[in-house]
């Protein structure tokens, strides 16, 4: 009986500790925080100041810099070398898509399935034909682009902070995040699709308006040279790989390592998830049909590499062979 009533506290034992280990603390002010800081801003100015091609990257070292001890910076590069050269590869060869002889005959048959999908309608066009005013900017307008912007910046800052609480997990990000851009970039190759934004006149007129691309219009609201500038650089390398949408599939992988880091966290993922999908097409960044094979495929990644770590890694591991055992007696 003592040993029943054990097990459940052993069990919440193990749980607390699990979630102290996946818990993400907030960083403290410090000297060395200070230092961090001035040395992060300082190569980003920099990188402003003589070659902005440089910049995403440079946010991403600001961020490293802030949050990775210095005890563990060769750790941190043997993990992000392969992490950088993923999204590196994805990118030169997601700029080849609109290229091939299938980018002109297939570039509109997405378009053309969402609109007998909604009853000859974009939900992109219903959307914004009852929320958006050409001719005033809404503050939703603002929050919706600054949610698709944010994908330039929170999936490394969670992958960093996930690596540092828990590198088993990161891996298991890594692995994941390379089959969902892999998959990706194979669909972009089968089927280059332009975005709402850009459908051909015949899409989108005289029968429905065309869809606007409200993004660039906030961007240029804000600051029109500087945005088109820092779009150049971390912006789209392909306006003609819309689907899948990597904007959802990345933002929806990300709720899996959140959820270990408690229910608050993998909730507030979910939320950031479902509006980072209402975002894309609300602005005419993304078909519902790309936002949802986006999430399929991250869906699909993130347990395939499960199953894959669980399954299939144990048996193409060389079998260490322990040394037998002796007593002290045989001594």
């Amino acid at each position: 009986m003592n040993s029943q009533k054990r097990q459940p506290e052993v069990e919440t034992t193990e749980r607390s500790l699990a979630s102290e280990r996946y818990r993400w603390s907030p960083i403290r002010p410090s000297r060395s925080l200070a230092v961090r800081l001035a040395l992060a801003s300082g190569l980003v100015i920099t990188a402003i100041l003589t070659n902005r091609s440089f910049l995403g990257w440079g946010l991403f070292v600001l961020f490293a810099i802030l949050v990775v001890p210095i005890g563990r910076a060769r750790s941190f590069a043997i993990s992000f070398v392969p992490y950088a050269a993923v999204w590196f590869a994805f990118t030169a060869m997601r700029s080849l898509a609109d290229e091939t002889a299938l980018a002109d005959s297939l570039s509109s048959v997405v378009g053309n399935f969402e609109r007998r999908l909604f009853g000859g309608r974009l939900p992109s066009i219903m959307l914004q034909d009852r929320f958006y005013d050409r001719n005033h900017l809404h503050w939703y307008d603002y929050l919706c682009t600054f949610v698709h912007w944010s994908y330039f910046v929170i999936p490394h800052a969670v992958a960093i902070r996930t690596w540092y609480k828990d590198p088993m997990l990161f891996r298991r990000y890594l692995a994941s995040m390379t089959m969902v851009l892999a998959i990706g970039l194979a669909l972009y190759f089968m089927i280059p699709s332009r975005p709402p934004w850009n459908l051909p006149e015949e899409l989108s007129s005289p029968s429905q308006p065309v869809v606007q691309r409200i993004m660039a219009k906030v961007g240029k609201q804000l600051g029109g040279g500087l945005y088109q500038a820092t779009y150049d650089v971390i912006g789209e390398s392909n306006p003609w790989a819309a689907m899948p949408s990597i904007h959802m599939a990345i933002t929806v992988l990300l709720v899996f390592p959140a959820f270990r880091a408690g229910r608050r966290w993998g909730y507030l993922a979910l939320a950031y998830a479902a509006l980072m999908g209402y975002s894309l097409v609300y602005l005419g960044e993304h078909y519902v049909v790309d936002v949802t094979i986006g999430t399929v495929i991250s869906t699909y990644s993130w347990y395939a590499v499960g199953t894959w770590s669980r399954r299939v890694a144990p048996l193409v591991r060389p079998v260490r062979r322990r040394p037998p055992e002796h007593s002290l007696a045989d001594a």
